[in-house]
């Protein structure tokens, strides 16, 4: 029996990258979501998933090859008044 629970749970995942792959995918966002929030908070699950955008934020950035550090200190030099930098 749990062969056939094991198999039917591979096809639904299959499934959900076969055809209508973001209705599902969203689908199960929403559900993970709102379990979080029931389990741990609204914004104890609001944190996690800032925290989660900050990281896919930063990690598309040293995936695309451009150098962090250096955007940031360029930005620095423009936000800055002269006097405080130190570069």
């Amino acid at each position: 029996m749990s062969e056939n629970v094991l198999d039917a749970v591979k096809k639904f995942f299959i499934d959900c990258f076969e055809s209508h792959r973001t209705r599902k995918i969203g689908f199960m966002l929403g559900m993970i979501t709102g379990i979080a929030i029931l389990i741990f908070g609204f914004f104890n699950t609001i944190f996690v998933v800032m925290c989660g955008l900050i990281g896919l934020f930063v990690g598309s950035h040293f995936d695309g090859k451009d150098d962090l550090v250096e955007k940031l200190i360029r930005k620095l030099d423009e936000v800055l008044p002269k006097r405080i930098q130190r570069w």
